[in-house]
């Protein structure tokens, strides 16, 4: 209550409801206050502090009455129907920031995309599978626990086909569950998950067509021996991160498209027992993305002459599309590029994608032992049509590669070179070559066989977006 006084000393009462009002604001501020330090605290400490204080079992009573008289939301949400998405975060706004103990979201639509932002919050907050989600198709998660209770039976989801988990922390034995439960699941990402070590048995489900496998930390060996289970029904697996031993893909397999790709370099001492387990099918593989420690693995087998590993997977009989991430380039990845053209024959090969790393390299175009690198003979890209070379610079190593596919490839109609500033090529400019290598570049420039692109566009590899859909 405020007074003022007028001339004569009298005190006037004004504004007292206004006040009043304001106080009562005050006041229910200051219990929100206390609510969220008391539901911040461990239990016990929030029972003892209940126990000795008649204040704060006051607050404490005042969050059980909340709990009952709404602190629990629920809404069905249909597509164009109310409530929308944004009066949905409307009626959470106008809750005046009073603690949220549950949120039940029934989904009657086909696709549901969960994101938790605030990293804090993740091992307060798990996702549970929804219950009544029949209809759901396509479930994408990022940055949240999914629940280790997993209590979903078939009829519950019996549509649900693809499954995104990103930075997703989910452990085995809910994986091993959840993948044989829904008969219609064909794609599965798991990309940055946390919690996961042994993915043996996803391979083995029921109708899955896709497994993606990306940084997946936790996952030490890949294990899939045939005594498991004879079927594989996968036919497209893509990998990326460190490289992990045991890697045994299945032996019943028949894939179509594989990206394997990893951070470090294969064990010389492995190499062929690598390519044994894992290129050992490549009848029906029509797309291959590699990156350059797979192709100096090819490199130190040929070194050794080491010709029996190469030859289980030199049948590459209807691959159409290879694409090659170089993460160096230098004169031991250029040898490396030739070592697999010339020993792993593809015959059909359409497509040739080369992603260069963005640092230049200016070495010698010289081999380990200081001899002039072997370019493979002209039949191994006799249908050649188009070779796309990204992060393209006017090094030598990289104007080489060039040079390699103007000469050899006698079907080629087109070979882009793409580079954010690539406007023009000097090829006067381009040091150490030959004048009949500088005519040969000069005359594709000329017919338009040799095309410059500032920007990444099409064509574009099939495994170009495998890891950015999330």
């Amino acid at each position: 209550m405020a007074l003022n006084f007028d001339g004569d000393g009298n005190a006037k009462r004004l504004h007292a409801d206004e006040e009043g009002n304001q106080g009562d604001r005050i006041s229910e501020m200051v219990d929100d206050l206390k609510l969220k330090i008391l539901t911040h605290l461990p239990l016990k400490d929030a029972i003892r502090m209940v126990v000795l204080s008649k204040e704060w079992s006051r607050v404490w009573k005042l969050r059980l009455n909340q709990d009952v008289g709404g602190a629990h939301i629920h809404h069905d949400l249909v597509p164009r129907i109310y409530p929308s998405s944004e009066q949905l975060l409307e009626l959470l706004q106008r809750r005046r920031g009073r603690r949220l103990q549950s949120f039940s979201l029934v989904v009657k639509t086909s696709e549901l995309h969960v994101e938790l932002r605030n990293t804090s919050a993740r091992n307060r907050i798990t996702f549970h599978f929804p219950m009544r989600s029949r209809n759901l198709a396509r479930l994408s998660l990022r940055g949240i626990n999914l629940s280790q209770r997993h209590y979903m039976s078939p009829q519950n989801i019996s549509k649900l086909e693809v499954i995104r988990l990103y930075e997703v922390g989910i452990v085995d034995k809910v994986l091993l569950k959840m993948v044989p439960l829904y008969a219609a699941l064909r794609t599965l990402d798991l990309c940055y998950c946390h919690g996961l070590s042994d993915l043996r048995r996803v391979f083995h489900g029921r109708n899955l067509r896709t497994l993606t496998v990306d940084e997946c930390a936790g996952v030490r060996e890949l294990n899939v021996q045939p005594v498991l289970k004879p079927v594989c029904s996968i036919r497209s697996f893509r990998y990326s991160g460190s490289f992990i031993w045991p890697f045994y893909l299945p032996r019943a397999a028949a894939f179509t498209d594989l990206y394997i790709c990893y951070n470090v370099a294969i064990p010389v001492d492995v190499s062929g027992q690598w390519f044994d387990n894992t290129l050992f099918n490549t009848s029906e593989l029509t797309v291959l993305t590699i990156c350059s420690n797979v192709l100096q693995a090819v490199s130190s087998l040929t070194d050794a002459g080491v010709h029996a590993g190469l030859a289980k997977v030199a049948n590459f009989q209807k691959l159409k599309e290879l694409q090659l991430i170089m993460f160096e380039m230098k004169a031991l990845n250029l040898a490396g590029i030739y070592a697999f053209l010339k020993n792993c024959q593809c015959p059909t090969l359409e497509s040739l994608f080369v992603q260069l790393p963005t640092e230049k390299s200016y070495m010698p175009v010289v081999d380990a032992n200081n001899g002039v690198i072997e370019e493979p003979p002209e039949d191994v890209l006799e249908n050649l049509k188009v070779v796309k070379i990204m992060n393209f610079s006017c090094d030598l190593i990289a104007v080489q590669l060039v040079l390699f596919f103007l000469r050899k490839a006698n079907s080629l109609r087109e070979l882009l070179l793409v580079a954010p500033n690539i406007n023009q090529l000097n090829v006067s400019d381009i040091p150490d070559i030959q004048q009949a290598d500088r005519l040969l570049l000069n005359e594709a420039l000329a017919n338009g066989k040799l095309v410059l692109k500032p920007d990444n566009t099409t064509p574009c590899p099939l495994h170009s977006e495998v890891f950015a859909e999330l």
